[in-house]
């Protein structure tokens, strides 16, 4: 139920709907991600498709939920229709969306900052750009994810001193560093032309 800039919409909690507030498009409450997120992660996995995200975008003509969603083997337009055709009748018989809001799915997109454990897993191998705090001092790397851990991510950087020295010879060295996912401030594929 939309009321001007105030909308009243429900969670489940337990098979219970339970109403949850919105103002200007700004959720109260993580339930309502969680909710949606437990709704549509049984039908993703039969389709074989990894829950990225739940997005919410507010904007004066309505407001968007967006369902980001990820396959090994990359998502198409088609995955992205067929997943929102068997989603949005689930999400409208639990009243998880209101009449003014437009649902998307859609892939994550490679200029999405990487934020969680399983961002990193997924992009193992890639060339990233990390901001992180080491030490109580703010750092940053550009480097491959080597591995992941359950609360760390290891980072193989090419060694800036070696690049610099222009008299050397020697091919520049790689390190290994591994950083904690609580300290990284904000990570990003870079992309390579």
């Amino acid at each position: 139920v939309f009321l001007g800039s105030f909308c009243l919409a429900g969670i489940i909690k337990r098979g219970i709907l339970l109403p949850l507030f919105c103002f200007l498009g700004t959720v109260f409450t993580q339930s309502l991600k969680e909710s949606i997120s437990s709704l549509v992660l049984p039908v993703l996995q039969t389709e074989e498709v990894e829950l990225v995200d739940v997005e919410f975008e507010g904007e004066p003509n309505g407001k968007t939920l967006r369902i980001l969603v990820h396959k090994n083997r990359g998502v198409s337009v088609e995955d992205c229709r067929h997943i929102a055709k068997i989603i949005q009748p689930i999400l409208s018989v639990h009243q998880l969306l209101a009449d003014n809001w437009s649902f998307e799915v859609s892939s994550p997109g490679v200029d999405r900052p990487l934020i969680s454990h399983d961002d990193f897993r997924r992009n193992q191998g890639q060339l990233i750009s990390v901001q992180y705090l080491d030490q109580e001092k703010y750092r940053q790397s550009v480097g491959r994810i080597e591995s992941i851990t359950e609360t760390s991510v290891l980072i193989k950087v090419e060694d800036m001193k070696s690049k610099r020295q222009k008299k050397s010879p020697k091919k520049s060295q790689a390190q290994l560093i591994e950083v904690e996912i609580a300290d990284i401030q904000s990570a990003q594929i870079e992309l390579v032309w």
